[in-house]
């Protein structure tokens, strides 16, 4: 027997229990699924940025978020060749400050307030396909849960399965970058209400990337890396040889003397910037990770994962009151989060296309350092709370780094 839906979602991590949450509470008859079983492990930063921490405490864990084994940090750290750069992290309404939270422990308590909202969640179901009439109108999917296949009707479906294949023909982007981390106990270092990112020369000879280390609140850190893939192709090298190397840095090296590592360190692939996917069409959304919902300069994609989800379902309600499913009602979708988060997305994005490697904006870097303003504009752009061109309100920053470039352009 075919059970019927009003709305379907496919995965649930952040942004598909975000989706469900919203949905349900709106009163949408609302199928989770997943095909693992939670709680898992999701290799990430573990960073939530203020803006994330925000979309979390709307859904009514303000209160966990301030359990004391999280990290908290209300500062950035930023280490480069030539500059160091600290900054207070941008306010928002949640207030001052971000979390450090391992994915495993935050996707399963999101998933648990998707569930206590009234969605209904199936672990171990994996989707297969997206059924469709002759006419194109979404009837709903098929799925595996290991004893065979099922189906489920909807008029609505939410692709929430990050880089899965899920419905993704003509929708998903390509990844376009690679992280790895793992956990340590001890690990020293100063100033643990930062969050501390450094922008080395080895990961910015071939391409952009950087490294960095996020402190939980008992005693663990998240230490990672990441590069982009052009990185990889130009240099021949894997992900673990940068993120080895990583490590190895001096500085990093003298903060790891005496730490342990908790397990072997894990890697994912991701696609940085909202450009390139397609969000919408005919009875479907792509929300998360999966509409490439993350942030081009940063990396987070949490907080626009919850971002998204909370909107996708807005949407799945209007189209439900309308009986419309088509693609120009769910086009209101696109428009809305394009509103929201398209200026910090194409300028971050057009940034590191414009700029092949970090490197080449140590003069930058170097200026920002000796002007307060211009340094927090510059954290904002990478945080993603404000557009990266943001610096053209500091020119005289920004012709100072420019005479610098020349200068060692010159001079080399």
């Amino acid at each position: 027997m075919t059970e019927r839906y009003d709305l379907i979602v496919v995965g649930a991590g952040p942004a598909g229990s975000a989706t469900a949450y919203y949905a349900a509470r709106a009163g949408l008859n609302t199928l989770l699924l997943d095909r693992q079983e939670f709680p898992r492990d999701k290799p990430c930063g573990d960073g939530l940025m203020p803006h994330a921490a925000s979309e979390v405490a709307l859904m009514g864990l303000g209160d966990w978020l301030d359990e004391p084994h999280h990290g908290k940090f209300t500062g950035l750290s930023l280490y480069t060749q030539t500059a160091f750069l600290r900054q207070g992290v941008p306010p928002t309404l949640h207030g001052p400050q971000g979390y450090i939270i391992t994915r495993e422990e935050t996707d399963a308590k999101l998933l648990e307030r998707a569930v206590s909202a009234g969605a209904d969640f199936r672990s171990g179901h994996r989707a297969t396909k997206l059924r469709r009439t002759p006419a194109g109108d979404v009837t709903g999917i098929e799925a595996e849960n290991g004893s065979g296949s099922l189906r489920f009707d909807a008029p609505l479906v939410v692709a929430a399965d990050g880089i899965g294949g899920f419905a993704s023909s003509g929708m998903k982007a390509p990844q376009n970058a690679v992280a790895r981390r793992q956990y340590f106990k001890n690990v020293g270092g100063p100033n643990h209400q930062d969050i501390h990112v450094f922008i080395t020369k080895d990961m910015n000879g071939d391409g952009a990337g950087y490294g960095w280390v996020f402190y939980f609140g008992d005693g663990r850190a998240n230490v990672g890396a990441g590069v982009s893939t052009r990185a990889l192709a130009r240099s021949g090298r894997n992900l673990k040889d940068y993120f080895d190397r990583f490590l190895e840095e001096p500085q990093l090296a003298g903060w790891l003397e005496g730490a342990e590592a908790e397990a072997p360190p894990k890697s994912w692939s991701l696609k940085m910037g909202m450009w390139g996917a397609k969000r919408y069409t005919q009875g479907l959304l792509m929300v998360g990770d999966a509409g490439s919902m993350i942030h081009p300069i940063s990396g987070e994609g949490v907080g626009y994962a919850l971002e998204s989800g909370r909107l996708a379902a807005s949407w799945a309600h209007e189209a439900r009151a309308r009986r419309d499913f088509s693609a120009a009602t769910l086009a209101g979708y696109e428009k809305q989060l394009r509103h929201k988060r398209a200026r910090e997305h194409v300028s971050g994005y057009a940034m590191v296309n414009l700029v092949p490697n970090l490197t080449l904006m140590e003069p930058l870097f170097k200026a920002c350092e000796k002007d307060p303003d211009a340094r927090r504009t510059l954290i904002e752009g990478f945080t993603g709370d404000s557009p990266i061109y943001s610096l053209l309100k500091h020119p005289k920053t920004l012709a100072t780094a420019l005479r610098q470039g020349i200068k060692e352009a010159v001079s080399s």
